[in-house]
């Protein structure tokens, strides 16, 4: 088991990662799950058994499915479930634009991890190269493709990327234009050409290429 090489002298293991730099709208949504190591085992197999794995690898649908199968309820901010705790966290647009891509999504991920109560007792695994700064934790693993490799990191991408789908599903009705329900603010050539003819939104970071450009003095 791919987690078993960070639990030493540990009494929880948190995962986390984030969902959403890429898109030109709409938030960074990061997502922390936290286990004790009492129920590690149990935990990651019941998560291989629903199918959990890299949230780029599946369907909205299929997240969906996963996350009723463990019982998850979706959409809270916080909760205790009774295997895992799980905490989400949003970066608005305007908190993305003041700190760039990269820092907003570090700061989401110690956000929901800090969220957790997590202590000197923990162990935190961070998807990507990059881990959080943080004095309240001392053990920190960065996990390249961690969202591949640990289910613990998997879980947290789904849960983190179904709260993301629907908060720009939402948006969409706000912002028809955009197609925000189907490319979730991502760069496609719908939402492209929707900028060009209708301009940006609230929900658009202005310091991203291509919608920077189309910045002015109104919605600035």
């Amino acid at each position: 088991m791919f987690e078993n090489q960070f639990i030493t002298n540990h009494k929880f293991i948190l995962a986390t990662d984030e969902v959403g730099r890429g898109p030109l709208a709409g938030p960074v949504v990061t997502c922390a799950v936290k286990v004790s190591i009492a129920n590690l085992d149990i935990l990651i197999e019941t998560l291989k058994s629903v199918g959990v794995t890299d949230s780029k690898k599946l369907t909205l649908k299929k997240m969906e499915s996963i996350l009723d199968q463990l019982g998850v309820q979706k959409f809270l901010k916080k909760n205790e479930h009774e295997l895992f705790e799980y905490s989400v966290e949003k970066v608005t647009p305007k908190k993305i634009d003041e700190l760039n891509i990269f820092q907003a999504s570090l700061l989401g991920m110690k956000k929901s991890c800090h969220s957790l109560l997590c202590d000197s007792k923990s162990v935190v695994l961070v998807d990507g190269k990059f881990p959080f700064s943080s004095k309240r934790i001392k053990e920190i693993h960065p996990i390249i493709k961690g969202d591949s490799k640990s289910s613990l990191i998997g879980l947290a991408s789904i849960i983190a990327k179904v709260c993301r789908d629907h908060i720009m599903i939402k948006e969409a009705k706000k912002y028809p234009h955009y197609g925000f329900e189907k490319n979730a603010g991502y760069p496609t050539a719908v939402h492209r050409n929707a900028i060009q003819e209708y301009g940006i939104t609230p929900i658009h970071r202005k310091s991203f290429k291509g919608v920077k450009e189309f910045v002015t003095q109104e919605n600035r």
